[in-house]
């Protein structure tokens, strides 16, 4: 995984929701920032699929009409009931009365209180013809778009069951493309991670500085290594048994694990190198704490770091001694 693209930006306005809706299709929306991404990536090179995952923000015209002029694809979640060409029924509407194609299953991490669980889901699909809205330069062209929804059955007592509506270009003939589109949206997850991990681990929100353009060199530098990081979590969970290479993760920094927790079995896999990060910021790793957090994983990483930075010292001053 990688960061393909990055936009920083302010809320400033304030009492704009009180404007009625032509006025603030006249002024700069601050929506407009997810059909930016799109437009500023331009096309993707020959051979190469590129899918645009987003939340419910990001329903609304411009995303999909970008994502189309630049050939990219999009899976988007969408929660407008949009008005339909050709039909008197909205997108709901339509959507309810297509038939259920089968059922998949669908895993669901734990959040506000609720432990992880697998959901399964009945699927449904509809293509349709979204009418283009109004805009101040005139009424833009209707796009099409197939329209998949995976609502759970028999969710949890008390538990809110899951249940997305999902645009995408991609296709959608048979289970199978279905399943595939459902679970694409799914690793959407990972990029609340990366978000987390700047946040919760590296501390972004927690710097000093003052300046904005500071705090904008300072994520620069904070989201190479965040995504590092989400990479070496992604691989603890997904490859969990996978040996870790040193010239990968570092001859330097797989030493000083070495020394301090001895070198496992079968060697290091992708799980035990984390784990051991980790166990330096503070991770107990007890047989039911599960996979540690952004915090610890963090401040075992910093104190790595620096004792990579100890190691090199020491070695580049030998050279120079001639020892």
């Amino acid at each position: 995984m990688g960061l393909l693209g990055q936009i920083c930006w302010t809320r400033t306005g304030k009492g704009l929701r009180k404007q009625h809706w032509r006025q603030r299709m006249l002024r700069p929306r601050e929506s407009e920032r997810w059909a930016k991404v799109a437009a500023s990536l331009g096309r993707p090179p020959a051979g190469c699929r590129w899918i645009n995952i987003a939340d419910r923000e990001s329903d609304f015209y411009e995303p999909i009409q970008r994502c189309g002029n630049n050939d990219q694809d999009f899976i988007i979640r969408g929660y407008r009931d949009h008005k339909l060409v050709g039909t008197e029924n909205d997108l709901f509407t339509e959507l309810d009365q297509a038939a259920v194609q089968g059922v998949t299953r669908v895993k669901l991490r734990g959040r506000n209180g609720e432990p992880a669980r697998e959901a399964t889901v009945s699927l449904r699909h509809c293509r349709v013809q979204l009418k283009g809205p109004w805009r101040p330069w005139g009424v833009q062209e209707a796009v099409a778009v197939n329209v998949v929804e995976a609502r759970e059955l028999a969710p949890p007592p008390g538990v809110e069951p899951l249940h997305w509506i999902l645009l995408t270009s991609l296709p959608c003939q048979g289970l199978g493309q279905l399943k595939r589109i459902v679970a694409r949206y799914a690793l959407r997850w990972w990029i609340e991670q990366y978000h987390k991990a700047l946040k919760s681990g590296a501390g972004i929100e927690e710097s000093q500085l003052e300046k904005g353009f500071r705090i904008e060199n300072l994520l620069a530098v904070l989201a190479v290594v965040a995504v590092r990081l989400v990479n070496t979590q992604w691989l603890a969970r997904n490859r969990p048994d996978e040996p870790v290479e040193a010239e990968s993760f570092g001859a330097t920094a797989l030493k000083i694990l070495s020394v301090k927790f001895e070198t496992p079995k079968g060697g290091w896999t992708n799980r035990s190198v984390l784990i051991a990060v980790a166990k330096m910021g503070g991770f107990l790793a007890r047989k039911h704490d599960g996979m540690p957090g952004w915090q610890t994983i963090w401040r075992g990483w910093s104190k790595l770091l620096c004792m990579c930075e100890g190691v090199e010292i020491l070695n580049e001053k030998a050279k120079r001694s001639g020892q």
